[in-house]
């Protein structure tokens, strides 16, 4: 396989490639035996567009995905299109707007989470999702399995700096919102109606010190039970539709 080409697993994460970019597909891998409904429409749908279908094993696919769920099916494509990996700088040439929403990851290390932020982010209209470019996972195969095809439609920004990306973002009026549970200020409580930046911290230490300092507030998800967190990427989840929620009851 070129590096100019990846591998994508499973069967919601294939049938977003085969939807949105059919062409940048290579080469199909499928299971050969005990096909589910699923995988047969996928089959079914890869025939339709003419591509070749290569019935292979179960332990090959295994082999193939590197121990991760491929569902029966593996393809090799070319990497996301060119329009899908702007800078921050050109993103912020087209313009802010309160419809403006970003949502800033620090030190997310595990790719499950990562791609369920970018899952979720697709879902809530974010306008971009910026990473740091170390400590970090960055957008590989796992990252877009579980993204179930949603990276493909995501700008994910990858931040040298990701303090600089911050100032560089409240520069041109967006107010960035970072969350810690031991923050006084419900994230409710909070008028995020403009152009928002939410920013979630890493799976074990939350938000470093530094980005902490960067943000223009640090609002609080209400937690009950003995419960200590939140998954972040359930945590991305409940501050990107109370910013959703605000805009909507903003706009009308």
């Amino acid at each position: 396989m070129s590096k100019a080409s990846q591998k994508i697993l499973g069967i919601h994460a294939v049938e977003q490639v085969l939807i949105t970019r059919p062409e940048s597909i290579l080469q199909v891998w499928m299971l050969a035996h005990q096909q589910s409904k699923q995988l047969q429409n996928l089959r079914l749908k890869c025939e339709q567009l003419g591509l070749t279908i290569q019935n292979v094993s179960r332990s090959m696919l295994d082999s193939m995905a590197n121990g991760e769920r491929h569902q029966g099916v593996v393809i090799e494509a070319k990497q996301q299109s060119k329009q899908l990996q702007k800078s921050l700088d050109e993103i912020l040439a087209q313009g802010i707007n309160n419809d403006s929403l970003f949502l800033i990851l620090d030190s997310i290390q595990d790719p499950h989470n990562l791609g369920a932020c970018i899952r979720t982010a697709v879902a809530a209209g974010v306008t971009a999702v910026i990473i740091p470019k170390d400590r970090a996972a960055s957008v590989n195969e796992t990252v877009r399995k579980v993204a179930s095809g949603a990276a493909e439609e995501m700008y994910v920004i990858t931040a040298v700096n990701l303090v600089r990306a911050i100032e560089q973002l409240k520069s041109e009026g967006v107010w960035v919102i970072g969350t810690a549970g031991e923050a006084e200020q419900l994230i409710y409580k909070l008028d995020m109606s403009g152009p928002t930046a939410i920013v979630m911290g890493g799976e074990d230490k939350g938000l470093r010190q530094s980005i902490r300092k960067a943000c223009d507030y640090l609002v609080s998800i209400p937690i009950f039970g003995n419960i200590e967190s939140l998954n972040v990427s359930v945590a991305a989840g409940v501050a990107l539709y109370e910013v959703v929620r605000q805009k909507q009851i903003d706009s009308k």
